[in-house]
């Protein structure tokens, strides 16, 4: 969904299933990862294989002319994070609504 380089990736602490990517061209896009029915399956030659689940992109923002280089989530308020750019800036952000997932 970036169309460029993913620099990073971070999971939400309150929730793990929900996580967030940088991108190379400057874009934040959060996504909620859902698990699969079952955990494994049989393959061919009957031995036990793993089953991958889904991931579903809820938003996606530019917020940079240059890539994400820095991320973190507050462990204390849901949805709160700082992330730092190589356009030398220091951002704060709130993702509001990441209860709802």
């Amino acid at each position: 969904a970036h169309k460029s380089t993913v620099w990073l990736a971070r999971h939400l602490p309150q929730n793990r299933d929900l996580f967030m990517t940088g991108g190379g061209n400057g874009g934040f896009n959060v996504y909620k990862y859902s698990y699969p029915s079952a955990r494994t399956t049989t393959a061919k030659d009957n031995h036990p294989m793993g089953v991958a689940g889904s991931v579903e992109l809820l938003n996606s923002r530019v917020i940079s002319t240059q890539p994400i280089v820095s991320f973190d989530w507050s462990p204390d308020k849901q949805g709160l994070c700082t992330l730092a750019c190589l356009d030398q800036t220091l951002r704060v952000y709130i993702v509001t609504k990441l209860h709802k997932y």
